[in-house]
């Protein structure tokens, strides 16, 4: 129990770095795009375009490969890259917009190889201790580096530059990298050979499986690393120029996105969310037809703030219901691997789709097409609510 535990502790630190890196790699590297090149808009989507095609093709791989074993060394993989990911930030610097090929296939490799084993190898660790004393742990954690590391990261990147802070970041990937090699591997498992094509089939025709296909569509544009999420990066560091104001605005913005999802937590408790999902979807929208109105500072913050706290709870509601919906009935004990393989697939379909707008609004130079498209992506949000509102909770 006791080494469980540590292990438990162990992959918490492990995440809790991903966590930074994140940060340091999400906001903060778009701001170094806009910074060093001159078609910003096109290189950022053209990075992640791809950067998402090489994630959906390594997910399904990755896949195939960890159902039954090579858990903990697809894991060590991960992690590994993201060194040398962090590291090509360095060598490249400003010429990091002539690499976007390179860049992309290691984002996506290095993602694909992370988080799937890890969503998978972290299960088997912690089965065997309270698994709501590690949730709550972790989630305190996530939750302290939301908040101070993007004030630190945008203050640090201010008094210095994005490569001198890349170095500080390679460092806590060395220790990240020590740490998944502390792990020991988890017990092999005997499950029928990975199948996509027949879960799908076996699936498909399911409504409750196709509404949450339609969310997880949608919520990779707006949302899960999506490009309203990159959109809303540009905003705020073309309005207040700096990457400690970029930062401020970021750990204040998660601050609040946090007193909102812990009121949600203590009241929705086991009752009805429809309300919330209503107005968490329509005030995004609200607020982004007020911004193109009177754009200024003020209407920008108030967008921002508008999406943060309220897709968050959005994701909260979608989760509740995903993760519900994989231990339910419809789902296949021995094929959840396949489903969050399908689930993957399609979040990074949307992921894909949304950057594509972003790059023919790019291409187009036209501020107009561009507003157009920042308004299609915030109607997503509203859409992806209503649907949400559709799916069971499947409460035991």
């Amino acid at each position: 129990m006791k080494n469980k535990k540590i292990e438990a502790d162990i992959i918490i630190a492990i995440n809790a770095m991903k966590k930074i890196m994140i940060l340091f790699l999400g906001p903060f590297l778009t701001a170094y795009f806009i910074k060093t090149s001159k078609e910003s808009l096109i290189d950022l989507s053209l990075y992640y375009v791809f950067s998402y095609i090489i994630l959906a093709i390594g997910s399904f791989l990755v896949a195939s490969i960890i159902k039954n074993k090579f858990r903990i060394g697809m894991f060590r993989i991960g992690v590994i890259l993201n060194f040398f990911y962090i590291m090509f930030i360095i060598i490249l610097k400003e010429k990091i917009v002539d690499h976007l090929g390179l860049m992309s296939i290691l984002y996506g490799i290095s993602s694909s190889a992370y988080w799937f084993s890890y969503n998978l190898f972290s299960i088997n660790k912690i089965e065997n201790i309270k698994r709501t004393e590690y949730t709550v742990k972790s989630k305190i954690v996530s939750s302290t580096i939301g908040i101070i590391c993007p004030i630190l990261l945008g203050t640090i990147i201010t008094a210095t530059n994005y490569e001198l802070t890349a170095v500080i970041i390679l460092f806590i990937s060395i220790i990240q990298i020590i740490l998944s090699f502390m792990l020991t591997p988890d017990k092999e498992n005997e499950l029928p050979k990975f199948n996509l094509k027949n879960t799908w089939n076996n699936l498909k025709d399911n409504n409750q499986i196709r509404k949450t296909s339609l969310v997880e569509f949608l919520i990779g544009m707006n949302v899960s690393d999506g490009a309203l999420e990159i959109l809303m990066t540009i905003l705020i560091f073309d309005s207040f120029k700096t990457n400690m104001n970029l930062g401020i605005i970021t750990s204040i913005t998660t601050i609040l996105s946090m007193i909102f999802v812990h009121i949600y937590g203590k009241v929705y408790k086991n009752k009805d969310d429809k309300i919330i999902i209503t107005i968490s979807s329509i005030l995004p929208v609200i607020s982004v037809l007020v911004l193109l109105m009177w754009k200024n500072n003020i209407t920008i913050i108030i967008y921002n703030v508008c999406y943060v706290i309220f897709t968050s709870l959005l994701t909260l509601t979608r989760e509740i219901r995903l993760f519900n919906l994989a231990d339910s009935y419809i789902v296949d004990k021995n094929n959840q691997t396949e489903f969050f393989a399908i689930r993957e697939g399609i979040l990074n379909c949307g992921r894909i789709f949304g950057y594509l707008m972003l790059l023919f609004a790019g291409l187009s130079g036209n501020q107009f097409i561009l507003n157009i498209v920042m308004v299609l992506l915030t109607l997503s949000i509203l859409a992806m609510g209503f649907n949400i509102i559709k799916i069971d909770k499947f409460e035991k």
